[in-house]
């Protein structure tokens, strides 16, 4: 009797155990699908009318870093327009691409947050030149560093160094100053949202590659963004 009472036991543990398992994988397949589960599309679900938010940096009074005759603004939103034409030209019908400037207007930082999550983009990629004196490419996201926004910026990145950059300086949190603080259009943006420095408008190398591999650049970041929604 003792042995059929042990045998009856482990069966009903192993009943259990095998509840308990089916469960989890129940609950991890839900969570899949909710795009809630770490390391499964970090996080990022990815919908079926894609809105991609464009942010040329400064604009009209706010010149934003300078170098000689050269503007950081007029960079800026060339870039934004190539990337934005780059998009356009893949062809897909599931992708809209809307900017926060597509002329000299000045735009503050909490309209240009206001434009996106309005839009309920489903990514937001921000254009800016560096200074200061040094040379390279380098993606800010928030202070947080979610997942999404890091493979995003990570994807990007990872473009553009393919066509060539002086320098690969890597994806940033927070911001120059303070790590734990983020930029406004990243950290207020309720998407996915990255802010890149295409190179210092202080460096001649760095201006050099801009202007010689400009569309290349475009190229490569609409690419990053492609990728990062699963259509390349």
């Amino acid at each position: 009797m003792s042995g059929k009472r042990e045998a009856s036991s482990r069966g009903r543990i192993l009943g259990i155990m095998c509840v308990i398992a089916a469960l989890c994988v129940a609950a991890a397949v839900l969570l899949w699908r909710l795009g809630r589960y770490p390391g499964e599309s970090d996080r990022f679900i990815i919908p079926e009318h894609i809105v991609i938010c464009l942010d040329a940096g400064h604009g009209g009074g706010d010149v934003g870093a300078v170098s000689g005759e050269r503007l950081e603004k007029d960079d800026n939103l060339a870039m934004a327009l190539a990337v934005r034409d780059a998009l356009d030209a893949f062809g897909s019908e599931r992708i809209s691409v809307i900017l926060t400037r597509e002329d000299d207007s000045g735009l503050e930082l909490q309209q240009r947050v206001d434009v996106a999550n309005d839009a309920k983009a489903t990514l937001f990629v921000s254009f800016h030149r560096n200074s200061g004196g040094g040379q390279g490419t380098e993606v800010w996201i928030s202070s947080e560093g979610k997942p999404a926004e890091t493979r995003l910026a990570a994807l990007i990145l990872e473009e553009l160094a393919d066509v060539g950059v002086s320098r690969d300086r890597g994806v940033r949190r927070g911001t120059a100053g303070n790590a734990s603080v983020s930029y406004t259009v990243v950290g207020r943006t309720t998407m996915p949202a990255c802010l890149i420095e295409l190179g210092f408008i202080d460096s001649e190398t760095d201006n050099a590659l801009l202007d010689e591999r400009f569309d290349e650049y475009a190229a490569a970041i609409a690419d990053g963004i492609l990728k990062m929604v699963k259509l390349k």
